[in-house]
């Protein structure tokens, strides 16, 4: 049992924050500053004035706390005070003359107010400061705007280069912004900033990530092992898809391995770089991969050495047996659906054998194949008997195959089975069908009237109810 001296180690001590005030402060500040961040105007305008109402003297905690949340907050916030400010809401002058104070005064209406600011932030130091002088490079006034450009520029602290990169790409589409992103990159290419380009490839702002990612490529400053690790297990998807790209091009053959990758967009990557030459045997898993451009990938290598790759789907369909994995078989079932023809039909049907019956991935697959290939005609008869699949996704893919081809043909009960399932997705899909059956009638034949309803029911022998 535990003594009382170990249960006191054990004990979560509550630390204090030393100041008074300062972590309340900071919450309510990063409360706001986060509210603000999402672009609602009404929050971004209670922002500003909670900012501008802040006392100049005397408040030092507050102040802090209100430019730490400000610089922790997504780089959007600063355009959309900004914008805020513009109705004469800021500071004409005045106030407190540090970073915050400077950053407020940046806001101002008043372009001498502006420049002045500028001046201030030139010479003082930190994210925030640097993220005002980058906010101020897409200024309307020349005077302002040359001013942030100069001061800019000779920042190098991997920090502030950081909180500049992610204000510049939020303005890169302004006119007045001048292709200054593009000189401020070209600036990062230089040996001085490649500390600033590696601390960028691990910011937490996504457009800032990708801006380093792309730049320290360029500079080759990834080893060949990052680039494996960062394309099979990085968070975002556009990174992956730069370190695998470039991955490829020095070592093509590293497209086996890439081939094993969660993302899509780098397994297509991969399959595109495999040697022409490549067996049919090593297209098979591209072949019947769960994403469809991946699939189209690896037919367009088939059909670049004269190969029809819906052979290549009918022979493994056919060796396929109960030891097949389920989403082998289903990537073929879906493949074949997209590059075969209405005599493949009998093949997909046998994966709908209720006698045997199919994983309901297999048979959702299979479903949407013999959707594409079958004839119109047989398409009811085909897939109707499936309406009352017990997986949902099964159910979806029969009503939608047969509001995609043949909406006319369906029998109203089949309309209805769909219709009182529990599942909203099948009833959606089952309800385009009527709709469609309906808009495709003409004007004076279409069953408007309760007895015409009923006439129908009557006709095919079964009632809704």
């Amino acid at each position: 049992m535990t003594g009382p001296q170990e249960a006191g180690l054990l004990r979560r001590r509550r630390v204090r924050d030393p100041r008074p005030g300062g972590a309340e402060a900071g919450g309510r500040w990063a409360e706001w500053c986060g509210a603000a961040g999402r672009g609602r105007p009404a929050d971004v305008e209670a922002l500003l004035g909670r900012l501008l109402a802040l006392p100049a003297e005397g408040a030092p905690q507050e102040r802090a706390a209100a430019l730490a949340a400000l610089t922790a907050a997504p780089p959007r916030l600063l355009p959309l005070l900004d914008r805020a400010a513009r109705g004469g809401g800021a500071p004409t002058g005045g106030g407190a003359d540090d970073v915050l104070g400077l950053l407020l005064r940046s806001f101002a209406p008043d372009g001498r107010v502006r420049e002045a600011a500028v001046e201030g932030l030139a010479g003082c130091g930190g994210p925030a400061a640097v993220a005002g002088l980058a906010l101020r490079t897409a200024d309307w006034v020349d005077a302002v705007r040359s001013r942030a450009v100069a001061a800019l520029l000779v920042r190098s602290a991997p920090e502030e280069v950081a909180a500049a990169v992610r204000v510049l790409l939020r303005l890169a589409g302004r006119s007045r912004s001048g292709g200054l992103l593009v000189e401020y990159r070209a600036l990062l290419r230089r040996p001085p900033h490649r500390r600033a380009v590696r601390v960028l490839v691990a910011d937490a702002d996504r457009a800032a990530r990708r801006f380093g990612v792309a730049l320290a490529l360029e500079l080759g400053e990834y080893a060949r092992g990052d680039l494996l690790r960062t394309a099979l297990r990085d968070r975002d998807q556009v990174c992956r898809t730069l370190c695998a790209q470039r991955l490829l091009d020095l070592e093509p053959d590293q497209a086996g391995r890439l081939l094993l990758a969660g993302d899509a967009a780098v397994r297509e990557l991969a399959v595109a770089a495999l040697p022409a030459d490549v067996p049919a045997t090593r297209l098979v898993a591209p072949l019947a991969d769960r994403a469809r451009m991946v699939r189209a990938q690896a037919r367009w290598q088939l059909y670049g050495r004269g190969e029809p790759p819906s052979a290549v789907y009918r022979r493994q369909l056919g060796r396929a047996g109960r030891a097949t994995p389920v989403r082998l078989l289903a990537g073929l079932a879906a493949g074949l659906g997209e590059c075969g023809d209405a005599a493949d039909v009998p093949a997909l049907m046998r994966l709908l054998d209720p006698r045997h019956p199919s994983a309901p991935m297999v048979r959702r697959a299979a479903i949407g194949a013999v959707g594409r290939l079958a004839a119109r005609e047989e398409l009811v008869g085909l897939l109707g008997p499936l309406a009352m699949d017990p997986d949902p996704g099964a159910a979806r893919a029969v009503f939608e195959a047969l509001a995609a081809r043949a909406p006319a043909e369906v029998p109203v009960e089949i309309c209805w089975i769909g219709s009182v399932r529990p599942e909203a997705a099948v009833r959606r899909a089952a309800a385009r069908i009527g709709g469609t059956g309906m808009a495709a009638q003409p004007a004076r034949t279409r069953p408007r009237r309760p007895e015409v309803r009923a006439l129908r029911y009557e006709q095919s022998g079964h009632s809704p109810r």
